[in-house]
């Protein structure tokens, strides 16, 4: 570094001053000076030239962009404001008692269903009201099957009484069982009791010990039997890195890389102690850490671990094994069935099991009278309960709310489950008479037979709103309805009528010219109601005051152009002048 800077001095001394008149060093003022030239006032002004024509350049584009910007924002504000306009109400064509429960249906469906659009029940013109109902008739039999089984319990040392006889099962009078629809209820038989020796453990009292097989213990679960574990510092090396060495290998190197290093070490050995749990405790076939795990990372000198012998340390079994905890080293566990006596008291019962079988008929509408009804609709529907009596009562009356149709519906209905019951009852007899045990064991037998009969109501509702048919059915009990529709007035109309307008307002298009508004009017008709509700508007603001030709309506561009493509109503705009 001297040397170069000892030979700039010398380049500097060597180099010639400007001489001026005889040979003395020229301190006259430069040329430039002398004649009124600057070069860095001549770069300022051209850098400045420069910019002043770029703005001169970009000028009309920005005012052009601004102006255009500004102009899609007024559009977009009109349009927001008029897809803001509720939509003209509607007319209805039904009574007026029809037409309320009509809005009334509306609005539980807009409660609910958060898609439907919220000014339905107000705006929508009903046009139709159809109000029928499906009747439902079910036999209900509960039926009750029994069975003799044997149970037995540990002998406490009070003999039982001499056993007696066993009855036909349905002999037994039980007392009256709970009103359960299935189940099963065990009834113990009184003087069946007798006294015999334990089958479970030979009447010995006690088993060999299930948890420890007989043997009085069991494999330490830490050490697997090995009696020692592998030492966690060293991972079964025997050695560890040298602190000592670590420091100085890391004296040269930067703050930031050191702590790097530091965080990497921190993973592998948590990487590492994770692999060896999975190893050791969970049997995946995995390499042992510390044939992968770092050592010393810096350095690479080691020391012997100073918590280890080898690589392991004992384990605090200290001979890999553990003392049963079920036997308590004895190799067997008391009997559980005759609690250690080796004796135990037999009793005979009667398994009641019961259940319920429901056969039942629909009765749908007419369908002269009503074209639209689907098996489908009345899915997870919830019905009205009408009656509810014993199939006695069936051949009295049609009781008060039933239609007689539906009241004769039932009565076949009990008449064939008569027969079929007659059928099946003389069945079984058969197949009791040909086989051996108890009398009526595994016999089913009705137990009570009750009859239900309810309705379902549907309501189907046609509308019209925003000038588009629609129509939904309203299924179930009041308050509890379920609503069908194939089609309905989306809530988003109004944000997907502004979002369209927009983005043909930002890119430069036009509104389409050749899309219908939906399936029954085109965009003449759209343009002649907005005319109406603009020259409405006007009327109400020139009372009294200006004529309309001064009023400022603004004209509509009217697009003839009919498509049988369908559409929503709301999805199309069209531009104004």
């Amino acid at each position: 570094m001297a040397d170069q800077d000892r030979q700039r001095r010398d380049d500097q001394e060597k180099t010639p001053l400007p001489q001026g008149t005889g040979g003395q060093p020229d301190h006259s003022i430069p040329s430039s000076e002398a004649s009124g030239f600057d070069p860095l006032t001549a770069d300022h002004d051209e850098l400045e030239r420069h910019a002043r024509e770029t703005l001169d350049e970009l000028r009309p584009r920005l005012g052009a962009l601004g102006e255009r910007v500004r102009q899609a924002v007024t559009h977009a504000n009109a349009i927001w404001l008029e897809s803001a306009a509720p939509v003209a109400p509607s007319e209805s064509d039904v009574h007026e008692l029809a037409d309320i429960k009509a809005r009334i249906l509306a609005r539980r469906w807009v409660e609910r269903d958060f898609l439907v659009e919220p000014d339905l029940p107000v705006v929508m013109g009903v046009t139709d009201f159809q109000e029928v109902a499906v009747w439902r008739v079910e036999l209900h039999e509960r039926g009750e099957t029994r069975t003799l089984t044997t149970t037995a319990e540990p002998y406490r040392g009070k003999r039982p009484p001499a056993a007696g006889p066993i009855l036909p099962l349905w002999e037994y009078d039980f007392p009256i069982t709970p009103d359960i629809e299935a189940g099963i209820r065990r009834e113990p038989l009184a003087g069946t009791e007798t006294l015999g020796a334990c089958m479970s453990c030979q009447g010995a009292g006690h088993k060999r010990c299930a948890q420890c097989d007989g043997k009085a213990f069991t494999t330490c679960p830490t050490c697997h039997g090995r009696a020692r574990l592998t030492c966690r510092r060293c991972r079964g090396r025997g050695r560890i890195a040298d602190p000592v060495a670590e420091r100085r290998a890391n004296a040269d190197k930067g703050y930031f890389q050191v702590q790097a290093e530091r965080l990497g070490v921190s993973a592998a050995e948590w990487l590492a102690d994770f692999s060896e749990r999975l190893r050791q405790d969970y049997g995946v076939p995995l390499p042992p850490s510390g044939q992968w795990a770092p050592q010393a990372p810096a350095s690479g000198e080691t020391i012997p671990c100073p918590d280890c012998q080898d690589g392991t340390i004992p384990c605090s079994c200290n001979n890999g094994k553990l003392v049963c905890s079920a036997c308590q080293g004895s190799g067997e566990s008391q009997c559980v069935a005759c609690a250690g006596t080796g004796q135990v008291i037999r009793r005979r019962e009667v398994a009641r099991r019961f259940d319920t079988q429901i056969s039942g008929r629909t009765l749908p509408p007419d369908e002269n009278q009503v074209g639209w009804f689907e098996e489908s609709l009345l899915r997870k529907s919830v019905s009205i309960p009408v009656w509810d009596g014993p199939v006695e009562r069936v051949d009295e009356d049609a009781p008060q709310g039933t239609p007689a149709t539906v009241w004769q519906e039932a009565r076949t209905l009990v008449v064939s489950s008569n027969a079929q019951a007659q059928v099946a009852t003389s069945t079984q007899e058969q197949t009791q008479a040909n086989a051996t045990g108890a009398p009526g064991d595994g016999e089913r037998r009705v137990i009570a037979r009750s009859l239900r009969i309810s309705k379902t109501p549907l309501i189907r509702v046609e509308y019209v709103f925003g000038g588009r048919d629609y129509a939904f059915v309203a299924v179930g009990a009041a308050n509890a309805e379920r609503f069908w529709a194939d089609s309905f007035p989306p809530r988003w109309n109004r944000i997907g009528r502004f979002m369209q307008a927009l983005a043909r307002d930002v890119t430069g298009e036009r509104g389409p010219q050749h899309r219908s508004v939906d399936g029954h009017h085109s965009l003449r008709e759209l343009h002649n109601q907005r005319l109406q509700r603009l020259h409405a508007a006007s009327q109400a603001h020139d009372e009294g005051s200006e004529s309309s030709e001064a009023s400022g309506t603004p004209q509509l561009r009217i697009v003839e152009a009919e498509s049988e493509e369908p559409a929503d109503h709301n999805a199309a705009d069209t531009p104004t002048e």
